[in-house]
């Protein structure tokens, strides 16, 4: 019974880590998306 226990707060875990980490990139990426068009349009403006 213990083990089972473990073996499921460890994969609960994982789901969290893996959760944070995809916020994170998606963070990260949605910014970078956001400055390339930024940085497209003044470009662009620019001509």
């Amino acid at each position: 019974m213990r083990e089972r226990l473990l073996r499921f707060a460890r994969n609960d875990n994982v789901q969290y880590v893996i959760k944070g980490i995809a916020s994170v990139i998606a963070r990260v990426f949605s910014e970078a998306i956001t400055r390339f068009h930024n940085g497209e349009l003044v470009a662009a403006s620019l001509r």
